[in-house]
């Protein structure tokens, strides 16, 4: 049979809809009707001859019991207190045993052989199943009109269907709430159930209207009226699943294979009707109403949806024991006990899930917003929330898979926002909460944590290297003795100018080698100290760069021809350029030696005569700025100019570390 929908449904009369369904049209037609008038009221089956005549036959069987009893002499008959379609229930006084009991008859006017039937295969199906959730039966036999009399115990109390939605009901009870009150109530119906279907009876007809709850919380499943066997019955009492081919039982819960032809009846039928009591408990009605198309499109399909507020595990037993497959529902009614015990058990637990739930998903919000990062605090407050909660609910109830995978779910999450954010070893400790992490996510967070060491070591070397406190004394030292030499050999030069006003260029050779000479020798004395560090690694780059340039200067004026007045005066400004070069480079703060040379370069040009004093006086001024700013630097204090120079410096450098490989 093809899969209908309500929209094909539509567009087809009820002769086609009958053909579809392997329906005789006389049966839908009754089947309309039903649903037109009452959807929850029971359609009972046709009574074919071929499970009549066994049945017959038992009923024979009992006639010649009841010529040796007579069953209604023992009973004191009292007033009505139940009547239906058919039957009428009356309470009565056993006299053998004095207790009073309830005892079900025919109303006068719908006596026959098929309702006898009915009624009797009730009783046979009760007295059978022998179980604190089924009604007793206490005797059974026919009156002197051959009508038949059950003698039941006596039930003291409503339908279930009447407080199925009663808050006070529950409260009344002792319950913790309705849903649970609900809930145990059909966990002892399946109980019912599930003991029928062990003597291969199917009932056929499980509704709340089915379900008396008595005055100190019984529960007793009652109507095995149009119930069917699974076995071969040789008394002939209860008609065979096998000969149940036209449809029957209550339009609003019933089960696909129900309809008519559809398909065989099993224990899963049950399964199903369990399945559809547990969705009005969730849901508030029954899973198939609307008009008569639309009720027969929700038997077929068998597609419930569920609110966000009704708990996703009570949701997924609904859709399981309402598939519509009978092989893929629950294998039996006490399966799905089990399972609503489960969940009852662990309500709890379930609940902590779903608030840590919540929070799972206001971490991933809010990431996915790109705020985290500003909102590290918040975004780790909701992690600490959702963390705790899980933790509770597994506590509270070990096999918790959902809170199981919840807690993966939120640690997994912080660490791969710690990954994309560039701080390995944060992800590497939330990772560590992990009891099993996936091989993929630890070698990712092996991997980068690796890398941002290795960089650590890296920036930790550029800031050793880039601090000028280490081999801050020896660098005071070599600079000031330097540059008290060149401030007091002008003067000598100066003073042999006087003796000679046009001076051999091999005096200024003598002066520049005596200067490289000592400053060799001071660098070689100190090269340990001056290694060490970019600071005095680049000061001593520069003194020789300086020196070189000065020597050149000499060769190549002594080249072309000018004198060693010219010389010096140029001398001024290949030290200014030098020094400019440092400052720009290297330490702002030696602008100031830079600027007195180039000042003092202009000076001399205009009045060489002085550039003697005036290179005495820029070497003062370098001996100065070394002193001021590398005497007492306080380079360990942020606020200090020495402080901000360092770490401008630090993240230059590592900036260009980034751009290089990492180290091993």
């Amino acid at each position: 049979m093809p899969e209908l929908d309500l929209e094909m449904l539509e567009t087809m009369s009820d002769a086609e809809i009958a053909r579809t369904l392997r329906m005789d049209s006389t049966a839908l037609g009754d089947f309309a009707k039903t649903i037109a008038q009452n959807p929850n009221s029971t359609i009972e089956p046709a009574q074919r001859l071929v499970s009549d005549a066994p049945g017959r036959l038992a009923v024979a069987g009992l006639g010649e019991q009841r010529q040796a009893r007579g069953i209604d002499a023992g009973l004191e008959m009292d007033r009505t207190i139940g009547e239906g379609g058919m039957g009428i229930v009356r309470l009565a006084t056993q006299r053998s045993l004095g207790r009073r009991v309830a005892v079900k008859t025919l109303k006068t006017g719908a006596r026959d052989d098929r309702t006898t039937l009915r009624l009797l295969r009730e009783a046979w199906v009760t007295g059978t199943l022998e179980h604190p959730n089924i009604v007793p039966v206490y005797d059974l036999g026919l009156d002197e009109s051959g009508s038949p009399i059950i003698v039941l115990k006596r039930i003291e109390g409503v339908e279930w269907a009447a407080i199925l939605r009663d808050e006070g009901a529950a409260r009344e009870r002792g319950a913790g709430d309705l849903l649970e009150y609900n809930l145990r109530i059909l966990v002892q119906l399946c109980n019912a159930v599930a003991l029928a279907h062990t003597k291969g009876v199917v009932h056929r007809d499980l509704k709340p209207e089915n379900v008396m709850i008595g005055s100190f919380g019984e529960v007793y499943l009652v109507d095995w009226g149009i119930a069917v066997s699974l076995r071969e019955d040789p008394t002939g009492r209860l008609p065979l699943a096998a000969h149940a081919t036209e449809i029957a039982g209550t339009p609003c819960y019933m089960a696909p294979e129900m309809m008519g032809a559809l398909g065989s009846l099993s224990e899963r039928t049950d399964v199903y009707l369990l399945g559809a009591i547990l969705h009005e408990v969730l849901t508030g009605g029954p899973p198939h109403q609307g008009t008569f198309k639309q009720i027969v499109a929700s038997i077929l399909l068998s597609r419930p949806v569920y609110p966000p507020s009704v708990p996703k595990e009570l949701a997924e037993i609904a859709r399981r024991a309402m598939n519509q497959r009978a092989e893929d529902r629950y294998a039996s009614a006490d399966e799905m006990r089990l399972r609503l015990e489960w969940y009852l058990r662990h309500r709890g637990s379930l609940a902590l899930s779903v608030t840590a739930a919540q929070r799972l998903d206001e971490m991933r919000a809010l990431i996915a917003t790109g705020e985290a990062e500003r909102a590290r605090e918040r975004l780790y407050r909701l992690f600490a929330e959702a963390r705790f909660g899980f933790r509770q609910a597994i506590g509270a109830c070990e096999d918790n898979d959902e809170a199981h995978r919840g807690l993966h779910d939120a640690i997994v999450t912080v660490v791969t926002f710690e990954l994309e954010r560039g701080t390995a070893e944060a992800a590497s400790a939330v990772l560590a909460e992990l009891e099993a992490p996936s091989p993929e996510l630890a070698g990712r967070v092996a991997a980068a944590v690796k890398a941002q060491r290795a960089e650590r070591r890296r920036i930790e070397r550029l800031q050793a290297d880039l601090d000028p406190t280490i081999g801050r004394r020896t660098r005071v030292g070599v600079t000031t003795a330097l540059a008290v030499l060149w401030t007091i050999f002008p003067q000598v030069l100066a003073r042999l100018e006087k003796d000679d006003p046009d001076p051999p260029y091999w005096a200024a050779y003598l002066c520049t080698g005596f200067l490289i000479v000592v400053g060799g020798v001071l660098i070689r004395w100190a090269r340990d100290s001056l290694s060490k560090t970019a600071v005095n690694r680049s000061l001593v780059a520069i003194g020789k760069v300086f020196f070189a340039c000065q020597l050149a200067l000499l060769l190549g004026c002594r080249l072309i021809g000018l004198s060693l007045q010219h010389a010096e005066v140029l001398n001024l400004l290949i030290a200014a350029a030098l020094m400019a070069a440092y400052a720009a480079t290297q330490d702002p703060r030696f602008w100031p030696s830079a600027a007195g040379y180039l000042v003092f370069f202009f000076v001399a040009a205009r009045w060489p005569s002085l550039r003697w004093h005036l290179l005495s006086g820029a070497n003062f001024v370098l001996l100065v700025n070394f002193l001021v700013a590398w005497w007492r630097p306080r380079e360990d204090r942020p606020g200090m100019v020495g402080g901000r120079i360092h770490a401008y410096r630090v993240a230059r450098a590592a900036r260009r570390a980034k751009k290089e490989p990492p180290a091993p």
